[in-house]
């Protein structure tokens, strides 16, 4: 009797092992099964284009002149010494910086606002996702009419207000300023919404221990609010940073890069040499180069993401 059991010792343990080994075969087939669709759709619909890109991009592929020849690094040399490139390179950084930083402040201050108590507090957390619930390129042609110099009605109160007549489209500065601040119009309410579920996660505890030691309202703010949603901040700012990259929507319906190429954007002259100008060579290799800024930017948000974890 003692030795057939211990005989079956063994015989356990190996069927035992080879059932694990079944289970963890079908259940890497099927994860094979169900990834593998996922994984073919996305090579096809991003890794392909991209490699086609820089493909493009060593060419001067221009379907209105009929080339298609290999030329090197010619289009990315051409690039610095290029006005358009150079001017929507340029007002692009400003874009992205000034809208990002001011869509962080007013959404921070429109959350707090919604915070509060007040009679009221649901309607006017419901009215304040319109301005984001219009269609971007929707936005841009409202504002384009609403400053127009000659019909537009903001122009007109101001001056009916002030003396004042004001071009907002005319001037670079004036339609720059534009573009920036209907920016935050259009996506600082919905920053407000995120920041305030992240305000409403803030235990009570810590304002209530705060003000029981004395710390006035202000310090409260730097001292609890902003450290507790600062995470919070850079993941939405990282994410505006690579969507205001990668869109020219807004800048399409509100002043199509003018005047000039004052408000022009490396997204927007991609689309203007590519599409409208048919050079797309040049214009694969001006993508590519917004590629690159996209994956600096995301990487850099990325490690200050992690580093504040570690310090909080």
């Amino acid at each position: 009797m003692e030795m057939s059991r211990v005989n079956s010792q063994p015989s356990t343990r190996s069927n035992i092992r080879l059932g694990l080994k079944r289970l963890l075969s079908r259940r890497r087939l099927l994860f094979i099964g169900l990834v593998t669709p996922a994984f073919l759709l996305r090579i096809a619909t991003a890794a392909y284009p991209i490699l086609q890109t820089v493909y493009l991009s060593f060419t001067n592929l221009n379907t209105l002149d009929n080339t298609n020849d290999f030329v090197g690094l010619e289009n990315y040399l051409r690039i610095p010494s290029d006005f358009g490139v150079r001017g929507a390179f340029k007002f692009t950084i400003i874009f992205v910086v000034a809208s990002t930083v001011l869509n962080l402040v007013v959404g921070l201050l429109i959350a707090m606002l919604l915070n509060a108590s007040f009679s009221g507090k649901t309607f006017a957390r419901t009215i304040n996702l319109i301005p984001w619930a219009i269609p971007t390129i929707v936005a841009g042609y409202l504002f384009r009419w609403l400053l127009d110099d000659q019909f537009g009605m903001i122009p007109h109160w101001v001056y009916a207000t002030t003396g004042n007549r004001i071009v907002p489209l005319i001037s670079p500065d004036g339609a720059q300023i534009a573009a920036i601040l209907v920016q935050v119009w259009k996506e600082a309410p919905f920053m407000a919404i995120i920041f305030l579920a992240g305000l409403q996660g803030i235990p009570e505890e810590l304002y209530d221990a705060a003000i029981v030691d004395g710390v006035n309202a202000w310090q409260r703010f730097w001292l609890i609010t902003i450290p507790l949603v600062a995470p919070l901040a850079i993941t939405l700012g990282s994410f505006r940073v690579v969507w205001s990259l990668a869109n020219f929507d807004l800048i399409f319906g509100l002043t199509f890069g003018g005047p000039g190429v004052a408000t022009s954007v490396l997204s927007l002259r991609v689309f203007q040499e590519g599409i409208l100008y048919f050079k797309f060579g040049f214009a694969s290799a001006i993508s590519v180069i917004l590629l690159v800024l996209v994956g600096i930017v995301g990487l850099i948000a990325l490690r200050l993401a992690r580093r504040y974890e570690v310090s909080y």
